[in-house]
């Protein structure tokens, strides 16, 4: 007798529940494919709730079911990447032995690995996550991570997918290779701890957006702030939404005529408005147009997960209008992943050229101002 535990099927209402949950991605016109391919045709002045509600008395064999599940994966289109940086360097021999350790270990996961090119070593993992607040058809999910190793000048880079799980696997890798090298690696990511004020973590974005190579600054789409709330002394000091709201519109006028004119962020009376009141800029996302060929135009975003505190810096590319036959393209598409990967690196270089510039700036003022009250 089989063991009923191994046995398994889709209820009506798990059919229902999965279809009905997807409007984006399984519109109406996917309701009326899915019926026409079991040779049933319904009118497209059908709503689709009507549409969920007779797709999912029918029979679903496991198929089925996958082809539904297919429909419904997440794009990795909004994919945000994040960079890590260890101190010490690493040959790809080296990595080949760690990774095979890792792999050994997690058991959980699928691994595969392969030199990319003499700097360059490249791990992937495949890995199951559920997430119970979803469907039951839903609640587990294959997930796959690509994680980048870059030999830079003695040390080690690695670009992750921005997501706890993946720095979960670095801080594992870590581990084996503290082993391996019988000394403390430090881990290092981009964040902004050591600027002490609003202002230079405003001056952050400005500067990251206005100045990455070839591409200069169209325009600035949408922006986050938070507010400096450790300042305030009332503990229970809590920013209505609506005021974060104004304060982010006003700051997307303020930030794109900045870093589109040139003109002195700092010169701006309705900068200094929004600085008095203790906002500051998170994440921000930006168009720029290549000035060689081939001329793109490229959307990108970058912010920080932990926004208050300026910590976990992420970023992507959302893809790029290209440019065929003297015009733009109408809609945005996806890069090429070689593309993905050179515009990637791009952003993650120019933004910890800004940060070292702005670190060193205010240990300027700091040292100017000392040297100004002892005299």
């Amino acid at each position: 007798m089989r063991d009923p535990g191994q046995l398994y099927f889709a209820t009506n209402k798990e059919i229902h529940d999965l279809l009905i949950s997807a409007k984006q991605k399984v519109t109406e016109a996917v309701l009326l494919e899915l019926l026409r391919d079991r040779g049933i045709f319904s009118s497209p002045a059908d709503s689709r709730e009507a549409l969920v509600q007779y797709l999912s008395l029918l029979p679903h064999d496991y198929a089925d079911v996958c082809g539904i599940l297919e429909r419904r994966e997440a794009s990795k289109r909004g994919e945000k990447t994040a960079t890590v940086s260890l101190n010490t360097e690493l040959s790809p021999d080296e990595l080949k032995e760690i990774v095979s350790e890792y792999q050994k270990a997690e058991v959980q996961e699928v691994v595969r690995a392969h030199k990319k090119s003499e700097s360059e070593f490249v791990m992937n993992v495949t890995y199951s996550e559920f997430d119970y607040s979803k469907t039951r058809l839903l609640q587990r999910q294959d997930r796959d991570a690509e994680l980048v190793f870059t030999t830079v000048g003695g040390r080690t880079e690695i670009r992750i997918p921005a997501t706890d799980r993946a720095r979960a696997m670095v801080d594992k890798l870590r581990e084996r290779i503290e082993a391996h090298k019988k000394a403390v690696v430090q881990l290092e990511e981009i964040e902004l701890t050591g600027l002490t004020s609003a202002e230079a973590r405003t001056t952050f974005f400005t500067r990251l957006i206005s100045s990455l190579p070839d591409f200069p600054l169209m325009t600035v789409s949408r922006l986050r702030v938070a507010h400096s709330t450790s300042e305030q002394e009332d503990d229970d000091f809590d920013m209505d939404g609506d005021d974060v709201d104004e304060a982010e519109e006003k700051m997307l006028g303020v930030v794109e005529n900045v870093a589109l004119s040139g003109e002195n962020l700092v010169a701006s009376e309705m900068y200094q408005e929004l600085k008095d009141k203790g906002f500051f800029i998170t994440s921000i996302t930006w168009r720029a147009k290549q000035n060689v060929h081939p001329y793109a135009i490229i959307e990108c975003d970058a912010g920080f997960e932990d926004r208050q505190a300026g910590r976990k810096f992420r970023y992507s590319i959302h893809g790029a209008l290209k440019f065929k036959n003297g015009a733009y393209t109408k809609n945005i598409r996806p890069v090429s992943e070689a593309e993905k990967a050179t515009l990637l690196a791009m952003i993650e270089k120019t933004a910890r050229t800004v940060l070292a510039q702005l670190l060193a700036e205010e240990a300027g003022a700091g040292a100017d101002s000392e040297a100004g009250t002892t005299s």
